[in-house]
């Protein structure tokens, strides 16, 4: 459009955004708004359409207006039409004084968060967008809204903590998800630092500490236990699920794995897509080998393989329905409400508080570290259970009862002359040289 008819008005603005923002932007009337456009090195333009009308009343409005699209652009290193979606989320109202923020559109925000986590499996898709839901809830509700991260965050711990034990995943991960919806409405969409979550300290303050942590660690299956349980599950009658715990105690998978079992020259592997995370899911699936740890003197986990490869036995049907639906987490909870059901599980549970079916895959650790004369690294049993070493120590290194130490020490204490040609040859009174 030229410009020789432009008032002297119309010229001062453009010069002034010219000189606070540099060459490449021009502004011109269009319906009963204002066309902004920015022209790059390259030739390309991007345009908008301000809601602002354009006229003399209205010309430090526009300059503030511009203002904040070029903040977030160089802060966010966006173009101009998504800056100028961010602002339509998060406005800035601006007027002749200033920009003065104003109401969020916080259920718009918590939508398209919540599109950013959707490569999530189905079950942390579902957990998430209940949080976040929670958190928007507190955050349009008729009084009393938070007014900035820390108050969200404490308001959500007030409201949703009633039934989290203290120092527990479910306060960890209920603060985890809010602090990362907070962290990318500020960061990507451009709202108040003031909504940045509670970090460090101020954080776990929330979280709290959990009373007799070790205390309340999940039992494992001892050898005897699962020798026992499998005798009952065969004298019983029941060999599809007899085949299901052999699989899940001898080999030591999640119950959820059965979903993905397959036999390759006699060997059993496991695929890696029942736990996958965001990061995870992007790239390719892959498959883990798996291999029992017998039981002394049985050979369990070898005959439930050539069962379960030959199809002499299925695995029960409440499984199998599961594993047609598609959904690992039913699949888990079909082999726990079979377990649960089962009248000598049942006394097992009594005989040992707090014992439930993932105990048969805590079992496998146990045996990897305590029950063979050469226990496994931690690294080969991580591998083998397919997570990292520093999580295998975390959960599965713990287990010490009186009984463990004394067997750990009879170990230790064994003559060196049982084990080495050195100890046997200082028995003899034959040092080796050196």
């Amino acid at each position: 459009m030229p410009k020789k008819h432009a008032k002297p008005w119309e010229t001062e603005l453009r010069n002034q955004i010219r000189r606070e923002h540099g060459a490449g932007w021009t502004l011109y009337p269009q319906s009963k708004g204002t066309k902004l456009t920015r022209s790059y090195e390259d030739g390309t333009r991007q345009s908008v359409m301000l809601p602002v009308e354009w006229s003399l009343k209205n010309a430090t409005v526009l300059a503030n207006e511009v203002g904040v699209l070029v903040a977030r652009m160089r802060e966010q290193g966006l173009g101009l039409r998504d800056a100028f979606s961010r602002n339509q989320q998060i406005r800035a109202t601006v007027t002749a004084q200033g920009v003065i923020v104003g109401a969020i559109d916080w259920q718009a925000l918590g939508d398209a968060f919540l599109e950013t986590r959707s490569d999530n499996r189905g079950t942390t898709r579902g957990e998430t967008k209940s949080r976040i839901n929670k958190a928007i809830a507190l955050l349009t509700a008729a009084k009393g809204r938070p007014t900035d991260g820390a108050s969200l965050m404490k308001a959500y711990a007030r409201s949703h903590f009633h039934d989290c034990p203290a120092g527990g995943e479910g306060r960890k991960r209920g603060l985890g998800d809010v602090a990362a919806f907070l962290s990318w409405v500020v960061e990507k969409q451009g709202a108040p630092a003031r909504w940045l979550p509670l970090k460090g300290d101020d954080r776990e303050a929330l979280i709290g500490a959990a009373d007799n942590g070790d205390d309340a660690l999940t039992p494992p299956v001892k050898p005897e236990q699962l020798a026992a349980l499998l005798d009952a599950l065969e004298a019983d009658g029941r060999p599809e699920l007899r085949l299901a715990v052999a699989l899940v105690g001898c080999f030591g998978l999640r119950p959820a794995e059965l979903a993905a079992l397959t036999v390759e020259d006699g060997k059993l592997y496991v695929g890696s897509q029942v736990k996958r995370n965001a990061r995870s899911m992007k790239k390719p699936a892959t498959k883990r080998r798996v291999i029992a740890l017998e039981l002394d003197g049985r050979g369990d986990g070898a005959q439930a393989l050539q069962l379960y490869d030959s199809g002499l036995v299925k695995l029960p049907k409440s499984i199998r329905t599961a594993i047609a639906s598609g959904h690992f987490k039913k699949v888990g909870d079909a082999f726990r409400q079979l377990l649960d059901r089962y009248p000598f599980w049942q006394s097992m549970v009594a005989a040992t508080p707090g014992l439930v079916p993932y105990s048969l895959r805590h079992g496998y650790a146990w045996r990897a570290h305590k029950a063979y004369d050469r226990p496994l690294s931690p690294r080969d049993a991580a591998a083998l259970m397919g997570h990292k070493p520093g999580t295998h120590l975390k959960y599965y290194g713990r287990w010490t009862d009186e009984q463990g130490l004394e067997d750990a020490v009879a170990r230790l204490m064994v003559p060196i002359t049982s084990h080495t040609p050195l100890g046997r040859q200082m028995k003899l009174g034959r040092p080796t040289a050196n």
